[in-house]
């Protein structure tokens, strides 16, 4: 689809549905985001020629700003300052009002976008799929924002070539359960997870379903609600992850406002709003990991496909054993009846 009938069948598809987001009128136009704003390049909205640390490196010149990171069920946003840029080329790390875990080679194409009042910058991967947006705030350094944005302007002569969006391919266990089991248990770090998923070339769901109860205990589809609810109601400090290919955002306090909207729970609180859609569903779990502090613990969330929605740990410093109001909840969870 040429991008003058995009920009036609996406004003059509705005006029008949006011509400719709980008993401699910890109879907229901069979396009990507990025293709739907390209329509109103130099419109509106700017191609940055940048590189991902560029950009990355820019933001704790901007002041306060909200962040959103989003998957297909969940919807992170946090607001507040970015502090300096700790990590490497590929990885980029942000600590405190913003927190971040952000993965760089899947940065591939950057937009600085305004639609009426709001002003962003908007991070894509390969497919065009957004990994990543940043929204100026009243009280965001609005001229270190227009510098970025003029410094970094560039032009497109034509549409980027999209690669596929990679579908999400589940690895189950092959080796020796008993052994994986054994490593498993011989972390030390919650970080290690990772590496002993990459060496059993497992995939996360898959792991867990494999581990045993004693280390990942399927729990029932409504322990997120439950959980956030209990984290509000037994003022508990929430962790609350949620990921995309190219970032991993993080907001950790007690929660406060709590509001379902239809398939969505939602957390509406200040500087941190998440939006939850639990009909997604599909399987919750209780995951025990050892560490040089003690055992901590998580509630993990997944879709029909096998991929992580979103993940809840209870507020722990490094070097401190895990809440015991935390893992007294967790306890609670494994011991309810699964009823899905």
């Amino acid at each position: 689809m040429i991008h003058a009938e995009l920009a036609r069948a996406w004003a059509t598809l705005k006029a008949d549905n006011p509400k719709l987001r980008i993401r699910n009128a890109a879907e229901h136009l069979g396009v990507s985001e990025l293709d739907l704003l390209l329509t109103r390049l130099n419109e509106g909205v700017t191609w940055l020629t940048l590189s991902a640390q560029q950009l990355a490196s820019r933001l704790p010149t901007l002041g306060r700003v909200m962040a959103l990171v989003r998957n297909d069920h969940a919807v992170h946003e946090t607001s507040g300052v970015f502090a300096d840029l700790k990590g490497g080329e590929q990885v980029g790390l942000f600590l405190g009002e913003q927190d971040q875990r952000l993965f760089f080679s899947q940065w591939a194409f950057f937009l600085a976008v305004e639609e009426d009042e709001r002003h962003s910058l908007q991070v894509f991967d390969a497919s065009g799929t957004a990994v990543i947006k940043i929204y100026r705030k009243d009280d965001s350094n609005v001229d270190a924002w227009n510098s970025l944005v003029a410094e970094f302007a560039g032009t497109l002569d034509a549409a980027p070539a999209l690669a596929a969006v990679e579908a999400h391919v589940r690895q189950p266990l092959s080796a020796d359960t008993e052994q994986f089991r054994a490593d498993w248990q011989a972390i030390t770090d919650v970080h290690q997870f990772h590496g002993l998923l990459k060496k059993y070339e497992v995939d996360r769901l898959s792991a867990l379903e494999a581990a045993g109860a004693d280390l990942a205990e399927r729990v029932d589809v409504d322990a997120c609600e439950t959980v956030i609810t209990a984290c509000r109601d037994r003022a508990i400090p929430l962790m609350t992850f949620v990921n995309n290919k190219g970032a991993v955002q993080i907001h950790t306090a007690v929660p406060q406002k709590l509001l379902r909207t239809g398939p969505w729970f939602n957390i509406l609180d200040p500087g941190f709003n998440l939006h939850l859609s639990t009909e997604a569903i599909d399987s919750a779990w209780v995951i025990r990991r050892p560490t040089s502090d003690g055992q901590v613990t998580s509630l993990e969330a997944f879709d029909a496909q096998g991929r992580t929605i979103v993940q809840f740990f209870g507020e722990r410093r490094e070097g401190n054993a895990e809440r015991a109001d935390w893992r007294a909840l967790m306890d609670e969870l494994s011991a309810a009846e699964v009823t899905a």
